[in-house]
Formats: structure tokens, C-alpha cells, sequence
């Protein structure tokens, strides 16, 4: 083992130089997850410099890795002598004013097979088709301002009909890149925080704001404060979304829609069953807001509130939405009600836990009036009913009951339904996005269909995760009597992702 300190001094050296000649943060991420040895040099110990006292140990807890990776905070880890491999990259001081740089990386690849993909409408697939992406991120902090930069690559393969626009394929580019600043109140807690670039935004459940966990994520360009005071966060907000382009460092901003508005959070704390509460105002413009009345200008407001409670093993959630505004030349009405009911077992063999979610959006009542009533999910996460692309939350009715169960401390299985209705005949379906699905349908049923799922989660490690899933939507009334008549659809995908 004479070889063990040039070997891990190289590795070192080899990060440095790629960091100072331009790869970036995605590079030196691939490099990183794909080199074992280097992860086995990071474990050897570093020599201390001759006069210069080691920092004090001191046992940290490891933070828990992010959806959105710019919300880690590694600060902890100062001094830390509990630093494994990865761990090591996730503070790495530089000089000795407490600046610090903080490096991460999200490696996923899938592999997806549709059969009767958008219900047998559209060019469909015999042996699926592969997803890979990559991010890479570097998180400086100075003092109270830092700088986070995010590349993404996502690449698909073999899918008939090509990449599905935004969502699969956007080679290399900028996935976050903003200029953060905070100032701390007298008790050391950060009161005010500003951000201002490219930045994900992830609120509440999902349902309205949220990170789109697809191949390429939805991101905005703009700028966001928050402030805290006493019990209260707020995040106030003025964004426009990215304009995402398949090709390298092409995507710009959509010009064609807007995003505003303010989301705050507070803690319930005594003897109250609610122990959160979310209230929020997003306002959207859209140039052209596509729906099956029509296609027109738009202008729509959303007032929400969430309630999360929880007593024992009970625990309940409730989200409640009023949307108003202006389509075209008419008045915009919508509304949303959803409500969560779980019961967990921790006692019992596999641990249980039984979930029941019920919820129902408006649609639009008559076609060929100038107003609209129905209601439109802003920028949800891109998967919300199951793990298939499929109808949306727009005109709704979906009934879910679900198990989840430990097959392990690492194994989990979840075993979903989902039943689907309209709620308005006089309209169609929506996709998840919002956009219009099969444009023709009769008024006559509600009944859309029921979908049934399986999915298992092996946690291998804090970094590596394998899932399987799948599902069998059967389609009913309304989407067999469409044009295109809707046949049932099956699902079925495996994905391995790795982070640091």
C-alpha cells in the first residue's frame, strides 16, 4: 500500500484541474460517481500541514439530501472528524475567513416501457425506451452571500415518436445559477433572504408549485425574498419559467408567461391537533391559455391554504384552492378541494401505513360561454396521480386509497388506486401540465377510469436508490367513447439513481 497517499493525491489533484480548466460542477460529478478509486482516496487521510493546529472534531448529524439541492445546508460539518468519502466534498473550506464550497451530484438513468401509451393515441412503443440525466452542483458561500451554480444533462434513447417536448431531452445547460444573500437577527436566525437567477421552486404538496422531477426540471428565472418573523416564513416571488431547448446551453426565458405572488408558512405549535399551516396567493399570465373552450389571453389568481394535523398515528391533510380572474373576454372561476387521511401501524408486522385521498377540481360548464370555470394546476410536479403520464388535476373527481409496507429497513412497497371521474360533462380531460387531452369527447359519462399500481424502493445506501413500478390503467367510459377511442394502458419502468 506504499502507493496509497500519490494515488489519493493525484485523484485530488485531478478534481483541481478539472475545476480550474472550465468541466464544471457536472463533470467533476460524473468523475466523481464514476470513479471508484477516487472515492476510495478520499477515505485516506489528508497530512497535516507542518504549524498549522487541525481543526476540532466535532459529531455532526448528516444532513438529508434535497430535492432541491440548493436547500442543503453542510455548514455543520466545520471541523467534523465523521466524514466518509462523499461526505468530504459537501464542505470544503477555502482560506480561513469561513468561506466554504459545497459540491453535490443527482445521477439517475430509467428505463420505460408504455403499452397503449395516452390510452393508444400517438406513435407507441414495442420494447420501451431509456432516460438518463445528470446534475451537478457547486455551492459557494462567502460570509452571508453565496453563489449556486446547477448544470443538467438529459438524454433520452429509443423512444418512438422522439422526445416528448421539455420534459426528456435538453443536453447540457443551466439548470439553476442565482446570487444569494442573507442578514441574520440578533439570535443568529437568517431573517431576511434574497435570491436572484434561475432557481426550482418546490411548495406545499406538489399540486400547485413544484419541482418537475421528470428528465429535465422546470426551473424560473427571477427573483425571490424571504422573510421570517417570529413563527412566520414567507417567500415572496416574481419569476418567469425558462424556455427549455434540446440542445447545449439554448435554453432563454419564457416570455410568454409570468409567475408572481407570496407563500407563507408557520408552525402550530400547544395542544392543537394542526401542526402547519401554508397560506398562499400565486398569480400566472399566459399569453395563450389553451383549454377546450378555446385558446385566449389569461389572467388568473389562486388562494390557497394547507393544513397539516397529526395525533398518534393519524395524521391528515387538507388543501383548499379558490382561483378568479380573466379569459378573454369573460370572467375566470375555478376551485379545488383535496383531502388526506393515513393511519400508520409502527407496531404491527411490516409497519403499514393506509392512506385514503379524495379530491375534486371544477371544469368548465358551458363551452360556448365566454367564461371559464375550470380550474388549472399552475406548475405542478410532473407525476402527481401514480407514476404515469396521465390525466391531470383540472376537472376532476379521483378517489385513493393506498398501502405502503416495509418489507425491510431498506425495502418499501406501496400499492395504490387511483379512480378518476370528471366533474363537469360538458368538458374533456387534462393533462398534468394542464394542457387539453383528446379534444373531442362526448357529454354523455363521467366515469374516466381507475388505475392500479405497484411500485418497490430499495434504499442500497444514503446515495443509491433502485425502483421498480408498475401499473394498469383501465380505461372507461369517457376515454372509450373519445376520438380517438382510449384503450387501456400499461406501465412499466426501472430506475437506479445516485447522489452525492
Amino acid at each position: 500500500m506504499t502507493f496509497a497517499r500519490p494515488y489519493a493525491r493525484g485523484r485530488r489533484a485531478c478534481v483541481a484541474v478539472a475545476l480550474r480548466r472550465g468541466v464544471g460542477a457536472c463533470g467533476v460529478a460524473w468523475l466523481l460517481a464514476t470513479c471508484p478509486g477516487l472515492a476510495w482516496a478520499l477515505e485516506s487521510p489528508i497530512t497535516p500541514v507542518p504549524g498549522v493546529a487541525p481543526a476540532t472534531s466535532v459529531p455532526t448529524v448528516v444532513p438529508a439530501y434535497s430535492l432541491d439541492r440548493s436547500d442543503e445546508d453542510w455548514s455543520a460539518r466545520r471541523g467534523s472528524a465523521q466524514r466518509g468519502p462523499w461526505e468530504r466534498l459537501k464542505y470544503l473550506p477555502l482560506g480561513h475567513g469561513g468561506a466554504y464550497v459545497t459540491l453535490a451530484s443527482d445521477l439517475r438513468s430509467l428505463y420505460e416501457f408504455y403499452d397503449g401509451y395516452n390510452w393508444g393515441d400517438g406513435p407507441q412503443d414495442k420494447d420501451g425506451y431509456a432516460l438518463l440525466r445528470a446534475m451537478g452542483s457547486a455551492d459557494l458561500h462567502v460570509g452571508d452571500a453565496r453563489l449556486f451554480a446547477e448544470l443538467r444533462s438529459g438524454l433520452v434513447s429509443g423512444r418512438s415518436g422522439g422526445a416528448r417536448p421539455s420534459q426528456d431531452r435538453d443536453t447540457l445547460d443551466v439548470s439553476q445559477l442565482f446570487a444569494g444573500w442573507h442578514t441574520s437577527s440578533d439570535t443568529g436566525q437568517p431573517w431576511l433572504e434574497l435570491r436572484v437567477g434561475r432557481q426550482e421552486l418546490n411548495y406545499g404538496e406538489g399540486s400547485l408549485l413544484a419541482i418537475r422531477e421528470l428528465n429535465v426540471r422546470r426551473t424560473f428565472d427571477g427573483i425571490k425574498a424571504r422573510l421570517r418573523a417570529r413563527a412566520w416564513s414567507a417567500d415572496l416571488l416574481a419569476f418567469r419559467p425558462a424556455l427549455i431547448r434540446a440542445g447545449r446551453f439554448d435554453d432563454g426565458f419564457d416570455a410568454s408567461q409570468a409567475l408572481w405572488g407570496v407563500w407563507a408558512t408557520r408552525p402550530i405549535q400547544g395542544r392543537s391537533f394542526w401542526t402547519r399551516a401554508d397560506v398562499f396567493y400565486l398569480g400566472l399570465w399566459r399569453r395563450r391559455g389553451p383549454f377546450h373552450q378555446g385558446t385566449a389571453a389569461e389572467r388568473r389568481h389562486t388562494l390557497g391554504v394547507n393544513l397539516h394535523g397529526r395525533r398518534g398515528a393519524w395524521s391528515v391533510f387538507i388543501e383548499a384552492d379558490v382561483q378568479f380572474g380573466r379569459f378573454g373576454t369573460g370572467r375566470l372561476r375555478a376551485w379545488k378541494y383535496v383531502q388526506r387521511v393515513s393511519r400508520s401501524f409502527a407496531s404491527r408486522r411490516l409497519r403499514p401505513v393506509v392512506t385514503l385521498q379524495g379530491g375534486v377540481s371544477s371544469g368548465d360548464r358551458d363551452p360556448a360561454s365566454a367564461d371559464l370555470q375550470t380550474f388549472h394546476p399552475l406548475f405542478p410536479r410532473g407525476l402527481y396521480y401514480g407514476r404515469i403520464d396521465g390525466t391531470g388535476s383540472a376537472n376532476a373527481i379521483v378517489l385513493h386509497p393506498q398501502v405502503e409496507l416495509a418489507l425491510s429497513s431498506t425495502v418499501m412497497l406501496e400499492i395504490s388506486h387511483f379512480s378518476f371521474w370528471r366533474q363537469s360533462r360538458a368538458e374533456g380531460l387534462y393533462s398534468q401540465p394542464g394542457f387539453p387531452l383528446r379534444r373531442r369527447m362526448e357529454p354523455r359519462g363521467r366515469y374516466v377510469g381507475s388505475l392500479q399500481e405497484a411500485t418497490v424502493r430499495w434504499r442500497v445506501d444514503r446515495h443509491a436508490t433502485v425502483q421498480g413500478s408498475t401499473g394498469f390503467y383501465e380505461a372507461g367510459t369517457v376515454l372509450r367513447q373519445a376520438t380517438p377511442a382510449g384503450r387501456n394502458l400499461f406501465h412499466l419502468s426501472v430506475s437506479l439513481q445516485h447522489k452525492f
